[in-house]
């Protein structure tokens, strides 16, 4: 995948989000997962669902009282823009991916908004700076899809107060709807949207209902009928790394199977990827060999913002782009001793 979006934490920790956050982080298929399955199509009616921008998906600030910034990792934010360009209005759109049933999801959701808008505010020189500012309006959107029902009686952020608030006070607590992408509504024969749409949602529905391991063929063979390229053999393999953690697969037959669907020289090469990249011996020093670049990573671009405020976007994407541990710690150092944000820049290059 092109966007920011592939560049989530390796994965460890909980299967079942990793591999939400990872293809909802797909742009076409966030946009077609709102287009088909959201509860309400108005969304779809009025937003530009075929041009979604990713968002950064890491955002600092004050997060823990004792040991300081932090990065703060948003599930998946996109932006967009409305269909009709009489409104100028930009549009955040905020997933969050949940396997199991959350109360306080709304308030997870609204907290994730808050952080980027307040991003958007600080990186536009506010407050200080005087400037015409115009702030995207958020969308919040929750898929769903784990064993337990999700109780929707109420999807409005109102509510988590309770019922026993004045009515004339009512007006002025913070209010907004939910759309949810409930995917344990959808029947598997009608599943709607692209094909990679499809296997995904068959995928999380299947790993729930405990019939991913007889039915991967026929996820991986929903992916069989369209061109292959980097995009989709970056989402079998997903799949597939997803189906090892959450079944009892066998592996070869993971391989077996890709290589059965994905016919001919693009099957074979599949194939070698998935075993070499998820089934070898030494996949799990990978993982925390991955872990640990991304806290290097973040140790630089903490200690820079946390000295200079700001950080130039060229220097924070290659930041963001290295893979070599040892050359990050090397610019951990530069980061706190370095006396400007220019002098940090030639070390860097």
């Amino acid at each position: 995948m092109s966007s920011n979006h592939s560049e989530f934490p390796q994965p460890g920790g909980n299967p079942h989000d990793y591999f939400g956050r990872k293809t909802i982080g797909d742009p076409l298929i966030a946009a077609d997962l709102l287009r088909h399955y959201a509860d309400d199509p108005v969304i779809a009616e009025y937003v530009d669902l075929d041009n979604l921008q990713a968002e950064p998906t890491q955002f600092f600030g004050p997060t823990h009282p004792i040991t300081g910034p932090k990065e703060v990792i948003l599930d998946v934010p996109y932006i967009a823009h409305l269909r009709d360009p009489d409104w100028k209005s930009e549009v955040l759109i905020v997933y969050e991916h949940k396997s199991s049933p959350s109360l306080y999801a709304r308030l997870q959701l609204a907290l994730q908004a808050v952080l980027s808008l307040y991003k958007r505010w600080t990186d536009a020189g506010r407050p200080a700076s005087r400037q015409k500012l115009r702030l995207p309006f958020p969308l919040m959107v929750l898929v769903y899809c784990g064993e337990e029902d999700w109780d929707e009686g109420s999807l409005w952020f109102q509510d988590i107060f309770g019922e026993d608030i004045p009515g004339p006070l009512r007006p002025f607590v913070p209010q907004f709807r939910l759309i949810v992408i409930n995917l344990r509504k959808f029947d598997y024969a009608c599943l709607p949207g692209k094909p990679e749409t499809q296997a995904v949602a068959e995928t999380m529905k299947r790993a729930f209902d405990g019939t991913l391991e007889e039915h991967f063929p026929d996820v991986v063979g929903r992916l069989g009928t369209i061109p292959i390229d980097d995009r989709i053999t970056e989402l079998i393999g997903s799949i597939a790394w997803y189906s090892d953690r959450v079944t009892e697969i066998e592996p070869k037959r993971i391989v077996q199977t890709i290589t059965d669907v994905i016919k001919g020289k693009e099957g074979v090469d599949m194939a070698e990827v998935v075993r070499k990249g998820i089934f070898q011996q030494g996949y799990e020093t990978g993982i925390a060999e991955g872990v640990a670049i991304g806290e290097a990573r973040s140790d630089v671009l903490v200690s820079l913002r946390a000295r200079f405020k700001e950080i130039p976007a060229m220097a924070e994407s290659t930041i963001r782009s290295m893979t070599d541990l040892t050359a990050l710690k090397s610019l951990a150092v530069h980061a706190e001793l370095c006396q400007s944000i220019e002098e940090f820049e030639k070390a860097l290059h």
